[in-house]
C-alpha cells in the first residue's frame, strides 16, 4: 500500500502487547484514523516521547493494512506539545474534553479539514491566555456547526415559523420554539436572547475572530448549560472528562 503522511493531532492510546500502542488520530487529511506503532515502549524503544502524548500536533507517516481498519505507524515527528496546557490542570482537563468530545461525534475515515483546524487552532488558543471555558464554548459551537449537528435557532424548530419573540430551547426538537409551539415540549429549557444571539455569532464568524470576543457571566453560565444538555441529550454517550472538569471547579 502507498504510504500516506499528514499532520495529526493525536485523540487516544492504548496499550498493545509489551512495546507497541495503538493509537487514535484525527488527521488534517484522512479524518481520525486508528494506527499501530511498534516498539515504541519498553526499555529497547525505537522511538516515542512526547509525539505520543495527548493533544500532540504531530507530522505521521504511515500506510493502510490489508483488511483491517488499523493503519501501520512507521514515523511520528512532533510539531506541538502545547507546553502551556500540560503544565495547568485547568487547561489539561479542558483540552482533554475537547479531544473526547471530538472522538465521540466523528466517524472513522471521515475527512473534514475545518475540523482539524478547529481542533489545532482551539488548541492554540487554550496555550494563550484565554479563558478554558471560552475556548471549549467556541469549540464546542464550531463543531456542532461543522459537523452539521448544530440546533436550530433561527426559525422554531417544530413549526418552522420565524422567531418573533423571546424563545424556548427544546432538546427533543433540536432548537428554539416559538410561543405557539412551547406546549409541545414541557421540558424545553429557557434561553436569553442575548445567549442566542451570542451562538450564531460563534457560528457564522471566522475563528480568529471569535477567538477575541467576550461574553458575560449571565450568558456564559446559561450557554455552559444548554450547550451541555443539547450534548448529553445528542450524542447519548458519558464523557468521563466531564466529572474530572467538575472535580476541579469545585
Amino acid at each position: 500500500m502507498p504510504i500516506q503522511k499528514s499532520q495529526a493531532i493525536l485523540l487516544r492510546r492504548q496499550n498493545l502487547r509489551e512495546t507497541s500502542l495503538i493509537l487514535t488520530f484525527y488527521t488534517k487529511d484522512f479524518g481520525k484514523i486508528k494506527g499501530i506503532v511498534r516498539g515504541v515502549r519498553g526499555p529497547h524503544a525505537q522511538y516515542g516521547g512526547s509525539c505520543l502524548e495527548i493533544f500532540a500536533h504531530d507530522e505521521m507517516v504511515c500506510y493502510e493494512r490489508k483488511r483491517s481498519e488499523y493503519y501501520t505507524v512507521s514515523q511520528c515527528d512532533l510539531l506541538e506539545f502545547f507546553f502551556p496546557i500540560r503544565e495547568s490542570l485547568e487547561r489539561l482537563a479542558y483540552a482533554t474534553y475537547m479531544i473526547e468530545l471530538l472522538d465521540s461525534v466523528t466517524n472513522l475515515a471521515d475527512k473534514n479539514v475545518e475540523v482539524f483546524e478547529l481542533l489545532l487552532n482551539s488548541l492554540k488558543l487554550l496555550s494563550g491566555e484565554s479563558s478554558p471555558k471560552r475556548v471549549t464554548r467556541i469549540f464546542e459551537i464550531k463543531l456542532l456547526h461543522q459537523l452539521g449537528l448544530m440546533p436550530e435557532l433561527g426559525h422554531c424548530a417544530n413549526c418552522a415559523n420565524a422567531i418573533q419573540a423571546k424563545g424556548s430551547f427544546s432538546l427533543r426538537a433540536g432548537g428554539l420554539l416559538c410561543e405557539a409551539c412551547i406546549a409541545s415540549d414541557k421540558e424545553a429549557l429557557s434561553i436569553m436572547p442575548g445567549t442566542v444571539r451570542f451562538i450564531e455569532h460563534i457560528r457564522s464568524s471566522s475563528f480568529e475572530k471569535v477567538a477575541r470576543v467576550k461574553v458575560s457571566a449571565a450568558v456564559g453560565k446559561e450557554l455552559e448549560y444548554i450547550l451541555r444538555k443539547f450534548l448529553d441529550y445528542h450524542i447519548e454517550r458519558h464523557l468521563k472528562t466531564l466529572e474530572f472538569i467538575k472535580e476541579i471547579e469545585e
